[in-house]
């Protein structure tokens, strides 16, 4: 796809540690695409991070905490999907292509939600359109995240990795910011000193899932645009799905390393599936409804995630890839304590803290890089991405929580979540303690 050439690399088995075969203006043309793919993907973030919007707008819908949390938990089920899509398209001349579809899909999925929001349809059906929007933005997005971390793997440097993070991590987040300011300004009419007349429920909504579209749609276009190296030898023939799948995954927690790794990462990310009953926890703490903080939440979430991606980003090229793990990990776990302990005029500070801890996915699944040969690095993203499956149940459960406290004391049972959540996510970081500073590929 592109007029772009595609090199072949002699070899298949060329371990993440070594150069990159292609031209170092080759490797700036992936690295501004990767940069500027991830831009549009934070452009978008107030949708396709699911969680806050969509808890939201379910509650606007009626819906109760426990429901309002099943777009977040079908996003996290649905993640599980790099594993299959790395099965079934086993060669890297296909990559651009599947990011291609994913972010494709990512546009239609938006479309179907305001096409639904705006129908004279029950709201039952409304709220099933926003989880299915989650379920299909969990597959498509992490799908795309594992291939761009392969473009990345195939296309950039070692030594360049860092500044295609610290440009699409740090310098992304400001444009969700941005929009973020912007979901605040159609959701309560106000963003400071710029009002404007207030476009009622669920047309601001709508209007907000609808931005989501063009947005998809052009980092559809700029997939097509990257040089992938092709290595001559490559494997293309599927393997039979059990063997290949299951077998790798023995292969995968087979070393101390990576076994470890995948269990903090799934406390983690079920800690993290805490926001959305932050988001509904501000009807208690600040007494009005949650649609009416979501767009200061995203901010202050999106705010904190640039400024510490950049740090992050800086962090990694001056230390190593498991203090890319931990500080993340910190960062969040102090937004649920802070969510836990902070008075009401502070509460909303916790999101960005929170925000701030969000990127702990993406620098674990550098550390993992790290750890895979080349020939395994698209297997082993999968199983990456598979991590958030055992954490889908988090949300649900925070939200069941919360449920059961509702008519005796609403504040107590989201205090008792967060309790759960803040646990979780310390377990991983003492688990993390015993990773390797500087891992090396597996087949070391």
């Amino acid at each position: 796809m592109g007029n772009e050439r595609e090199e072949t690399v002699p070899g298949g088995e060329l371990s993440v540690a070594d150069d990159c075969p292609l031209s170092g203006r080759e490797q700036t043309r992936n690295l501004v695409l990767f940069g500027a793919n991830t831009g549009l993907f934070y452009l978008a973030a107030p949708v396709l991070l699911v969680g806050n919007l969509q808890a939201a707008v379910c509650e606007k819908l009626h819906a109760s905490d426990t429901v309002a949390n099943l777009p977040g938990s079908m996003y996290l089920v649905m993640a599980s999907m790099p594993v299959f899509v790395a099965w079934l398209f086993p060669g890297a001349a296909l990559l651009k292509r599947v990011l291609v579809i994913s972010y494709t899909a990512l546009a239609v999925v938006g479309a179907v939600v305001v096409a639904a929001l705006l129908l004279p349809i029950s709201d039952d059906v409304k709220i099933g359109a926003v989880i299915v929007q989650g379920a299909v933005t969990g597959g498509a997005l992490t799908v795309a995240t594992m291939f761009l971390f392969e473009v990345l793997g195939r296309g950039v440097a070692p030594a360049r990795r860092g500044a295609a993070l610290g440009l699409g991590y740090g310098a992304g987040p400001f444009l969700a910011l941005a929009s973020s300011l912007a979901v605040h300004l159609l959701l309560t009419g106000a963003v400071g000193p710029v009002a404007m007349p207030g476009i009622p429920f669920p047309w601001n909504a709508a209007a907000v899932f609808g931005a989501s579209v063009p947005i998809m749609g052009m980092a559809a276009f700029l997939s097509t645009r990257f040089v992938i190296p092709l290595p001559v030898d490559e494997a293309t023939v599927r393997q039979p799905f059990f063997p290949a799948v299951f077998g790798g995954l023995g292969d995968f927690l087979g070393g101390r390393v990576l076994l470890i790794t995948t269990i903090a990462a799934i406390l983690v990310f079920a800690g993290y599936q805490i926001g959305p009953n932050m988001t509904l926890y501000t009807k208690v703490v600040l007494g009005k409804p949650p649609d009416q903080y979501v767009g200061e939440q995203l901010a202050l979430r999106f705010g904190f995630k640039g400024v510490f991606g950049l740090f992050y980003g800086w962090l990694l090229t001056r230390t190593n890839p498991k203090a890319g793990v931990l500080v993340p990990a910190l960062m969040g776990l102090s937004g649920v304590a802070w969510a836990l302990f902070a008075s009401p005029d502070w509460f909303l500070i916790g999101f960005g803290l929170v925000g701030a801890g969000e990127l702990f996915g993406v620098y674990v699944t550098n550390y993992i890089l790290c750890c895979s040969t080349r020939a395994k690095t698209r297997r082993n993203m999968g199983f990456a991405s598979l991590m958030m499956f055992p954490a889908a149940p988090a949300g649900a459960i925070y939200g069941r929580i919360s449920d059961s406290f509702k008519d005796s004391s609403p504040g107590l049972g989201f205090r008792l979540s967060f309790v759960v959540a803040a646990s979780l996510i310390a377990i991983a970081i003492g688990l993390s303690l015993f990773l390797p500073a500087r891992p090396r590929p597996q087949e070391d």
